[in-house]
């Protein structure tokens, strides 16, 4: 994801489809480490988690980008879409901790 804003600092309807769809991937990853886990998985479970890890910091990346050309002044117009993201980025980052946890708890019932 590059090219976070055109030089009015409006933000590109590609940058922010990007931006779900990495989020989207992120949050799906968690989801099916935590099926893996139950399934007794678990390396499976950890190469889930590392894929939802990375589309995660690249969502990172580019959340950050962008608050950086805001410079905290609001220069970057806010819309409903991207606030949509933010929620989804926010819940993703929840189930990411969630995620670690159960994948814990479904270890120690199975004794590994």
């Amino acid at each position: 994801m590059n090219a976070v804003t055109n030089p009015e600092l409006e933000i590109t309807e590609e940058f922010l489809m990007t931006l779900l769809c990495h989020v989207g991937a992120a949050r799906s990853a968690f989801i099916g480490a935590m099926r893996s886990a139950r399934a007794g998985d678990f390396k499976s479970a950890k190469q889930q988690m590392d894929e939802g890890d990375q589309a995660l910091k690249d969502v990172h990346k580019s959340q950050t980008e962008l608050i950086g050309s805001d410079e905290g002044s609001g220069k970057v117009k806010m819309t409903l879409i991207l606030t949509h993201i933010q929620d989804h980025i926010m819940t993703t980052m929840l189930c990411r901790e969630v995620t670690e946890e159960v994948i814990a708890i479904h270890k120690e019932l199975k004794g590994k």
